[in-house]
């Protein structure tokens, strides 16, 4: 667990082949005085990721790398840079955000900061009509987030959920009753998998993402039922309310 300092803010990005989109988080990242500390973890990638990394942090020593030799997943990288943090507030961020502004990531801070909630989800939206059609439906798998890692710490590891650990993240936050917010993020998108990679394998990591958001929520007992031979319900275990999510 990492030594937590209430006044810091750490952003955590975790990177794979991302040579070509990273500057773009980066960036405004290092505008904003108000992080102590930009942790990419570089997870496995083959690419040029690391060494546009080191170059940022000859000229910004905020910014660490922490380089993995093989993949682990988008869990594992997360919660590598967490541990590596010694912040209480998170910062967590895609590595392929088009568009991304300093102020989109202080309004992320501020309703966790200011104790109004335990966890931001950024939404975007009026960017690219692909990803503004992803977040108007699947806002709960937003990967930029703003969370006080007190309110989660406790919970069973995240490190082995590779895609699925956002919605870990939203299971902790519904089963302590934690308070979660949206913020709108104006003209903001990523690069989509799709655009990233060629052939088959762009559109089998999709099957794998959602293999694992499903492997997730059988592990933790959540699981559908078909009853009268009707459309599949999810039953979920008995734990607190539900998250509160306001927009």
């Amino acid at each position: 667990m990492p030594n937590m300092n209430e006044g810091r803010i750490t952003a955590v990005i975790p990177a794979y082949n991302e040579a070509n989109h990273i500057n773009r988080v980066l960036d405004p990242l290092c505008l904003i005085p108000q992080l102590s500390e930009i942790i990419v973890v570089d997870d496995g990638s083959v690419d040029d990721t690391a060494a546009i990394v080191r170059a940022y942090r000859e000229a910004d020593e905020r910014i660490q790398l922490i380089s993995l030799s093989q993949n682990v997943g988008k869990g594992g990288a997360i919660m590598t840079g967490i541990q590596a943090s010694s912040s209480d507030l998170l910062v967590l961020l895609d590595a392929d955000l088009i568009d991304l502004r300093p102020s989109h990531i202080l309004t992320l801070v501020q309703p966790v900061q200011e104790r109004r909630c335990a966890m931001t989800l950024g939404i975007f939206k009026n960017g690219r009509h692909q990803t503004n059609l992803s977040h108007r439906y699947f806002y709960f798998l937003s990967g930029q987030r703003c969370l006080r890692w007190s309110a989660f710490s406790h919970a069973a590891t995240f490190h082995d959920t590779r895609w699925g650990i956002e919605m870990a993240f939203n299971l902790t936050a519904w089963q302590r009753g934690l308070r979660v917010q949206q913020v709108p993020w104006e003209g903001v998108s990523h690069t989509m998998r799709l655009e990233k990679m060629r052939g088959l394998r762009k559109y089998w990591t999709y099957v794998e993402m959602w293999a694992d958001i499903g492997k997730f929520l059988l592990a933790q007992g959540i699981r559908p039922s078909v009853e009268n031979g009707r459309a599949a319900r999810w039953k979920r275990p008995l734990t607190p309310g539900p998250i509160n999510l306001s927009d």
